[in-house]
């Protein structure tokens, strides 16, 4: 999920900017959340750049006694080049600055009406996800996960492996910081998936890129968040080439 930040020091717009953008994530199950808000633009860059990852930024462009909303996002630039940010303001148009600035913008939305604000959220929630969509088709760097009516865009490198369980085609997908529970197939996953992920079990489908060690006498694989899954007998016969420097 990408992430979602707010930097405004008016609180009270903030919490209703907060309620608007999770309502339209449900609304359309967007792959995104949580929403954080933050009213200091020093706390927030300190934020971004201990999590390290893309996310979606919504900016006031003033802020007393601080830098202005354009230099913030000069600098999360620097931090996340990849990330959307969408400015919030009382002012009128800002491409001058933003161009000044070198800055791509997705969007300026003025503080206006409620229905207004709504509207304009949505359409920029809308224009991130088709190009999320967009980039995970040129690339192939997001696992495109369907889960009912929900549709989750899943970066690679932060998926470790898919595990069968139990019966009626349960797979959970490790990943980080969370566990995701799906009805599949681990073969049509590996077709789907690719040379990227290895079998190295009947039940567990691996991404090859997150294997630290491979511990043959133990019959287990150790990831790089230390976590262990189990290789069966015939899986080391045939370990990959790329994995050969793990023995």
């Amino acid at each position: 999920m990408i992430p979602i930040y707010i930097c405004d020091d008016e609180k009270t717009f903030a919490m209703r900017l907060k309620e608007i953008l999770q309502a339209q994530v449900i609304i359309s199950a967007f792959d995104m959340g949580p929403v954080y808000v933050c009213s200091n633009p020093q706390v927030l860059l300190e934020e971004i750049r201990q999590k390290k990852e893309r996310a979606i930024y919504f900016l006031d462009v003033d802020f007393p006694g601080f830098e202005n909303g354009f230099e913030l996002a000069a600098k999360i630039r620097k931090c996340d080049p990849r990330g959307f940010i969408i400015f919030i303001t009382a002012h009128g148009n800002l491409a001058m600055e933003t161009f000044r600035y070198r800055l791509e913008a997705m969007d300026y939305i003025v503080k206006e009406s409620s229905a207004i604000l709504k509207e304009r959220i949505q359409f920029s929630l809308k224009s991130i996800d088709q190009r999320v969509r967009d980039e995970s088709c040129e690339n192939g760097y997001y696992f495109c996960l369907k889960i009912l009516d929900e549709v989750r865009y899943i970066p690679m490198n932060k998926m470790l492996y898919f595990e069968a369980a139990g019966r009626n085609h349960q797979i959970c997908l490790h990943m980080e910081e969370e566990i995701i529970n799906f009805y599949g197939s681990l073969q049509n996953l590996k077709e789907e998936l690719g040379e990227r992920f290895w079998r190295c079990h009947r039940g567990v489908l691996v991404n090859m890129y997150r294997v630290s060690r491979i511990f043959l006498r133990e019959g287990e694989i150790e990831l790089d968040n230390r976590e262990r899954c189990a290789i069966s007998r015939r899986a080391r016969l045939d370990i990959p080439q790329e994995l050969r420097s793990k023995l």
